[in-house]
């Protein structure tokens, strides 16, 4: 084996060792996929409305400690659909607006987006647990005292109030509708014989069941549930195993990151601990806002739950944009994701429809790096040319390896031909495939967007057409490539690689595949005008 045969099996290794160790890791640190539950009951609406209502604060008192059967209401605006539970004062359903939110009618099709997901006998969004000061267990996932039963005592067209006991403590809550999109308010009144601690709840549920993210999940981590909190200047995920972990510093804000959405509750004061904390079943975990009682206490809420759109989450202000996670590996990417984001937004308001989009964009970056690749192939021109120098080399130093090696070395410096001339090109597009993952991953813009026969380009192609046909268009450009004179070289170019890259592709996202295979047809194209060009010059 050559020098340049060894040089070029060790970029193929490396390439290949990169994507492995990319998908390896990005799909361990991702995280659990949570399935879909069942439709929410459906209440008679509260008509919702833009503007923010005036707050109505009735006394604590009489209707404090009431008992009785569940009741519900809905509060509703133009993007969800939110159902109150008197058990807790809480959140109980948030179901998403809007054609890319709702179920398509079709079969195989997405279903509806809920926001909400417990397991049987946990708390919902919104409840509050007491502290053993005020009657409670103190143990956050188990507190019976976070499904007090409340009564709704006030409703509007634009608002919802409870009240009810929540250990010893006399709770009054009332949600009522804001001015921004996919915002709530949430007032809170406490009244307390003695001093304590309450803390407002966040809960989520992923079961065991649930498929792991990796190499053949095929993306499908689109619903997902982790605690996570923005306090001190910092977000932190709750990822460890033990039964509470407490946030240091002031909260911005804190909730539940559920992949290209978010529930988030952002204190008006920034008063609070934020806590994270785990079940005793397992996949029960969630974050809690732990607020000081000193026999008094009213706080406001402003409540963000919706689709994880970057303008959206900046508008809300709190560095609520921080929660948008790019994964272990793909966060050394986040910046060139977010100019593809930008790019493809552009283009898709032009064309209307994402997978032009990519297309579009690939064309873009295609044009860009058009010097490099141009330059590539004169490279492996050169290379070829160089063959029959080669093997004069061999004949003359026969098994002396390291003399071989040197007046190799030496006869590529003599034409300035660099070996891996050819590679750099694959390895300059590693980073966009990285960042375009990442877009895939973490752009709810994309989320649910059709192309053709895909109904989701953020998920793997289900008929693998688009792979399949990526790795034909891969062995197709290999073989109208410069093939190197050694016959071990130029069999693991044809056959290894677009094998390696079409089982690679079968099970991630459309979206990026589409972006591969786009490439590589416009790759062909440019080979073949290349060497029409060098052949009549």
């Amino acid at each position: 084996m050559n020098a340049e045969t060894r040089r070029i099996l060790l970029a193929t290794a490396l390439s290949a060792g990169i994507m492995f160790a990319f998908v390896y890791l990005q799909g361990k640190a991702g995280p659990k996929e949570r399935p879909r539950e069942g439709p929410v009951e459906k209440e008679a609406p509260v008509e919702g409305a833009r503007e923010r209502p005036r707050p109505v604060s009735p006394p604590l008192g009489e209707e404090a400690g009431a008992k009785g059967p569940e009741e519900t209401a809905v509060v509703e605006t133009d993007q969800f659909r939110m159902t109150l539970s008197s058990v807790g004062g809480s959140v109980k359903s948030v179901e998403l607006k809007g054609p890319k939110f709702q179920r398509q009618g079709k079969e195989g099709a997405p279903g509806a987006v809920e926001l909400v997901h417990v397991d049987a006998d946990e708390p919902w969004p919104g409840s509050l647990a007491a502290s053993r000061e005020l009657g409670g267990s103190g143990a956050l996932a188990e507190d019976s005292t976070a499904r007090s039963t409340m009564r709704i005592v006030a409703r509007d067209k634009k608002s919802v109030t409870f009240a009810g006991r929540v250990g010893t403590a006399q709770v009054r809550k009332r949600f009522f509708v804001e001015d921004r999109p996919y915002e709530i308010g949430l007032e809170v009144k406490v009244a307390a014989e003695r001093k304590g601690e309450l803390a407002l709840l966040f809960p989520g549920f992923v079961p065991a069941s649930a498929p792991k993210p990796g190499l053949l999940s095929g993306g499908q981590v689109s619903e997902t549930v982790t605690p996570v909190c923005r306090a001190g200047g910092e977000t932190a995920r709750f990822g460890g195993k033990q039964m509470e972990e407490v946030v240091p510093g002031t909260v911005a804000w804190m909730g539940l990151d559920q992949h290209y959405f978010l529930s988030a509750l952002m204190p008006e004061s920034g008063s609070g601990e934020c806590v994270f904390f785990r079940g005793a079943r397992s996949g029960e975990s969630g974050a809690a806002l732990r607020l000081p009682v000193d026999r008094e206490l009213t706080v406001a809420f402003r409540m963000f739950m919706g689709p994880k759109q970057l303008d959206l989450l900046r508008a809300a202000g709190r560095e609520l944009d921080s929660a948008v996670d790019y994964g272990s590996i793909t966060k050394y990417f986040a910046f060139f994701a977010r100019v593809l984001l930008y790019v493809m937004r552009a283009l898709e308001a032009v064309v209307k429809n994402w997978g032009i989009a990519i297309i579009l964009l690939t064309v873009l970056v295609k044009a860009i790096l058009y010097p490099l690749t141009a330059k590539s192939m004169q490279s492996m021109n050169e290379m070829r040319k160089l063959q029959p120098e080669i093997e004069k080399l061999k004949a003359k130093h026969g098994d002396d390896k390291e003399k071989l090696n040197m007046a190799v070395m030496q006869l590529y410096q003599q034409h300035k031909v660099n070996p891996l001339g050819g590679c750099l090109p694959m390895l300059i597009q590693m980073p966009i495939w990285f960042a375009l993952y990442a877009t895939l991953q973490t752009s709810v813009e994309l989320y649910r967007e059709r192309f053709l026969w895909l109904h989701d380009l953020t998920q793997f192609d289900p008929f693998y057409i688009l792979p399949l046909a990526m790795g034909a268009s891969s062995f197709a450009m290999q073989r109208l490539s410069p093939q190197p004179a050694d016959n071990t070289q130029a069999k693991m170019l044809l056959y290894f690689m677009p094998a390696f890259f079409t089982f690679i592709m079968l099970r991630l996202p459309s979206g990026l595949t589409l972006y591969i295979l786009v490439n590589n047809v416009l790759s062909i194209l440019q080979q073949q005008w290349l060497m029409r060009r060098q052949a009549r010059a």
